[in-house]
C-alpha cells in the first residue's frame, strides 16, 4: 500500500467565508497559492474566494474577490506570475458541431474579468472534460497544462478504466487555446479519475478524487514526457484503509513537501467520514522522513 500524506490543518470553508445564496453550499473545485493568500474557486459559484494563509475562522482577511458573475462555476484555477492574471477553467461547453469543448477565462489579480477563449479539444460529454489546470513556461513561452478527468480523455466506462491519464499542453493561438502536445501519465498513476494538477519546477502532482490518491512525478518539458514511474501517496485513511477524503478536487504545491487542497460537496447518500472532510480546505505534508517524494531530475 502507498504511504499516506499527513494532515497539518484543515478548516471548513464556511467557517472562513460566507457562502452566497440560500443553500450555503461551497463546492470547492480548485485552489492556487499566491503570496500570503489562497485563491479558491467553486463548481457552483462564478467567483473567486481569497483566503488568508493563516486560515483563522472569522478573520476579516478572508473575502470574495471581484464581482459575482452569472452562470455555473469553474473546475480549476491557475495563476501566471509573468502575466499577473488568473486562468479559470470551465470543464466543457457544447459547440455547434455537437461536441463539448473546455473554456478558459482570464481575470486580473483584482478579480476583474478580461476575456474567454475556447480550447480546441473535443469531448464526447459535457461532464467528463478538463478537470485540472496549471501554468508552465518553456523556452520563454507560456503554456497551460489541462488535465482530462477521464482516462484517455474519454467518458463513461472507458474513461473509468485506469491506465490512461492524459494532460494536454495548451498554447494560445488567437481566439483559442490549441493542444500542442499530450502528456501520458505512467501506469503507476493508474487512477479511476483525475481531478487536479499542480506543477512546482519540474515536479508535477496529480490528484484522483475517486481513488483518493496523489501521484508525484517529474515533467520533461523538452518533449512533454514523464521521467520514470513517479510515486503514489494515499490521502489519510481510516485504520481499516477506507477513504476519509472522498472529494478532493484541487491541489497546489506550497513547498517541496507540503500541499494545499480543497474538497467538493460529498454525495448526500455517502458515508459520514466523507461528509466530515467535504467543503473544506486542507494542508497536507509528505510522510515524515520523505524529503521530496521524487528525486529524479529532468529538463
Amino acid at each position: 500500500m502507498p504511504s499516506a500524506l499527513e494532515l497539518v490543518v484543515e478548516r471548513r470553508l464556511a467557517d472562513l467565508i460566507s457562502p452566497p445564496g440560500r443553500n450555503g453550499v461551497l463546492e470547492a473545485s480548485g485552489v492556487v497559492a499566491k503570496g500570503r493568500e489562497f485563491f479558491v474557486i467553486f463548481d457552483n459559484i462564478k467567483r473567486i474566494a481569497r483566503l488568508d494563509r493563516g486560515l483563522e475562522p472569522g478573520s476579516n482577511k478572508h473575502a470574495w474577490l471581484g464581482a459575482a458573475r452569472v452562470g455555473e462555476g469553474y473546475e480549476d484555477i491557475a495563476y501566471s506570475a509573468a502575466r499577473r492574471r488568473f486562468y479559470l477553467l470551465i470543464e466543457a461547453e457544447k459547440h455547434p458541431d455537437g461536441t463539448y469543448k473546455g473554456v478558459i477565462e482570464e481575470y486580473t489579480e483584482a478579480g476583474r474579468f478580461l476575456r474567454r477563449r475556447s480550447v480546441d479539444v473535443a469531448f464526447e460529454k459535457r461532464n467528463t472534460g478538463f478537470e485540472g489546470l496549471d501554468v508552465v513556461t518553456w523556452q520563454g513561452r507560456e503554456y497551460l497544462l489541462a488535465l482530462c478527468e477521464g482516462n484517455r480523455c474519454r467518458g463513461g466506462r472507458k474513461g473509468r478504466t485506469p491506465g490512461g491519464g492524459r494532460i494536454h499542453v495548451l498554447e494560445k493561438r488567437g481566439a483559442r487555446w490549441r493542444s500542442a502536445a499530450c502528456i501520458r501519465l505512467p501506469r503507476r498513476a493508474a487512477f479511476e479519475d483525475y481531478s487536479a494538477v499542480s506543477l512546482r519546477g519540474n515536479r508535477i502532482a496529480v490528484v484522483s478524487q475517486q481513488t483518493s490518491r496523489l501521484w508525484l512525478g517529474v515533467l520533461r518539458r523538452r518533449d512533454w514526457t514523464i521521467a520514470g514511474p513517479g510515486r503514489v501517496y494515499d490521502f489519510p485513511r481510516t485504520r481499516k484503509g477506507k477513504r476519509r477524503y472522498c472529494t478532493v478536487e484541487g491541489i497546489c504545491w506550497l513547498s517541496p513537501t507540503r500541499f494545499v487542497a480543497v474538497s467538493d460537496l460529498a454525495d448526500p447518500k455517502g458515508c459520514d467520514r466523507c461528509h466530515k472532510t467535504e467543503q473544506s480546505i486542507h494542508i497536507f505534508t509528505l510522510p515524515s522522513g520523505t524529503k521530496a517524494g521524487v528525486t529524479r531530475r529532468a529538463r
